[in-house]
């Protein structure tokens, strides 16, 4: 059996991404992360800019024993996947910045 090294698709990713369910904001769409690294981001929402798009968002810390916080991050779209009523979209970070309290 072929492992994910071997498959058609080699691992790119530059830092260690974890499996992390975090609301994520996207202008006035919301939807969630599906895991996340220091320099990229997988989320999905209802609507999805085109692949090389400069995107805005915000992730939410949802963990009820922290602060109330958020990171604001800009990014690039890498890639779009279109999904039974959701999108996918993997974005490469290029700033991030922890802030306290709620979105505003």
């Amino acid at each position: 059996m072929p492992s994910e090294k071997d498959s058609e698709f080699p691992e790119r990713r530059r830092a260690p991404r974890r499996k992390v369910r975090l609301p994520v904001e996207v202008g006035l769409d919301r939807g969630w992360t599906r895991d996340m690294s220091s320099l990229g981001v997988y989320f999905e929402i209802a609507r999805a800019p085109a692949p090389g798009t400069p995107i805005r968002f915000v992730v939410l810390s949802s963990a009820p024993s922290q602060q109330p916080g958020h990171l604001e991050c800009e990014g690039q779209v890498v890639r779009v996947e279109r999904l039974t009523g959701i999108t996918g979209l993997a974005v490469a970070i290029v700033r991030s910045q922890p802030v306290r309290g709620a979105p505003g």
